[in-house]
């Protein structure tokens, strides 16, 4: 695992230090977010708010502890390709999918709202997004988890010498 990986990990509440199985989970810690990434870009690109609000709601059960995309892994993927269980989602992924169900439904509702390119807009930054998850590990939900409650693990860089965030 590279050192940006494991701290991106670490942003994600990921106790990469202290637990063995995230290592060997890391390239299976991506299933999730390119799954909710293809949800998101079916539901975009077919302006389709019923297929946003779905994934507003799978994404809100994972904020609240139980993701059905980490369910269908370790119940049915992980056997096809030999991998251990996944790991319980930490806070700061939770808070990272709270903050996906929101912007999703929100996009959803903009395409109601006949705000077709709004709506597509929102949609295509939250793909943006999960893409990004799914290939670097690098989440901006997480991250801005860490910024508003000063959690270890965001960079020093970010903090004023009285441990302000900037």
């Amino acid at each position: 695992m590279t050192s940006a990986i494991r701290q991106h990990l670490i942003w994600q509440g990921f106790a990469c230090d202290s637990d063995p199985r995230i290592a060997g989970a890391a390239v299976w810690l991506r299933f999730t977010p390119a799954l909710s990434t293809l949800f998101i870009v079916t539901g975009t690109a077919l302006r389709s708010p019923a297929i946003l609000w779905s994934f507003a709601a799978i994404a809100a059960l994972g904020a609240a502890g139980w993701h059905l995309f980490d369910h269908l892994f370790n119940a049915a993927v992980r056997r096809w390709v030999g991998a251990a269980p996944l790991p319980p989602n930490p806070p700061p992924r939770r808070f990272a999918m709270a903050v996906a169900a929101g912007w999703s439904a929100l996009a959803g509702l903009l395409m109601a709202w006949g705000l077709d390119w709004a709506g597509v807009a929102a949609g295509g930054l939250l793909a943006l997004a999960g893409l990004t998850v799914a290939t670097t590990h690098f989440c901006v939900g997480s991250w801005l988890y860490g910024v508003l409650w000063r959690r270890q693990g965001v960079p020093s860089r970010h903090r004023t010498p009285r441990g302000r965030i900037v």
